[in-house]
């Protein structure tokens, strides 16, 4: 018996196309409502319309980088509760060490996990595991 996941709204916040498309592709046929958001910028719109329950997002990111969008989620008493998992192919620990100064959930190498490792690790962040 499959889970039903159509509660659970997620934002993808990535600039790299195929990995935004094949991430949210994913997430929907599991279940989940998902929005997507190509840049920093357009992601701080998104929420303002979207009230996601987790966000995946991309450190390097054109406009606004994610690091940035983060300090700004978090810095919001509506926001900064809200789980953020970061996604990147930077492994410098002082980026990691920085994210999870600014609240970030998690943090995961791009090029290390699946979509399944990804909704693993939502539903981990989300209590749900």
């Amino acid at each position: 018996m499959s889970k039903d996941y159509s509660h659970i709204k997620v934002l993808i916040v990535e600039d790299e196309e195929s990995l935004r498309v094949s991430y949210s592709t994913y997430l929907r046929e599991e279940g989940f409502t998902v929005q997507e958001a190509s840049d920093g910028q357009e992601a701080l719109e998104k929420i303002k319309n979207f009230d996601y329950d987790i966000m995946l997002l991309d450190i390097m990111l054109p406009k606004i980088d994610g690091l940035e969008v983060l300090k700004r989620i978090k810095s919001d008493p509506h926001l900064k509760n809200k789980p953020v998992l970061l996604l990147t192919n930077l492994s410098r620990d002082s980026v990691i060490k920085e994210s999870f100064d600014l609240g970030a959930e998690g943090y995961l190498i791009k090029n290390a996990e699946n979509p399944e490792t990804i909704k693993e690790n939502i539903l981990k962040a989300l209590g749900m595991e």
